[in-house]
């Protein structure tokens, strides 16, 4: 009997952990694509300069984009392209999933909330 009591408590304790730890997680996920796809664009440097790619650093330069397109066009636009921005920023192996966690990532540090995407 104490070994079913025993057994319960630790997956309560497994699943609360599981649940704790699943949102940074997703945080992390969204930044890593970001780092791996959008980063050599949009965190300035000389490809950055070169495109003109907004910085995720610098929220100002995100507002003329925020202003012209809602959340579900600038989603439209990453991952159907347009104007020399590459269809998911390039990436042909990531899912439609982890290019939306980059662009709320974006999102979060240019101080736009992403509800809509969620």
């Amino acid at each position: 009997m104490k070994l079913i009591s025993h057994f319960g408590y630790i997956t309560q304790v497994v699943v609360l952990f599981a649940l704790l730890l699943t949102p940074s997680m997703t945080v992390f996920a969204d930044e890593t694509t970001f780092q791996k796809v959008c980063s050599s664009c949009h965190s300035g440097g000389i490809k950055g300069w070169l495109s003109g790619a907004p910085n995720v650093k610098k929220g100002e330069e995100w507002t003329k984009y925020h202003q012209r397109h809602n959340k579900k066009e600038m989603m439209a636009i990453v991952m159907n392209g347009l104007n020399g921005h590459k269809i998911k920023g390039g990436c042909k192996s990531c899912s439609d999933d982890e290019i939306k966690g980059a662009l709320k990532y974006i999102f979060s540090n240019t101080k736009v909330h992403n509800k809509e995407l969620e």
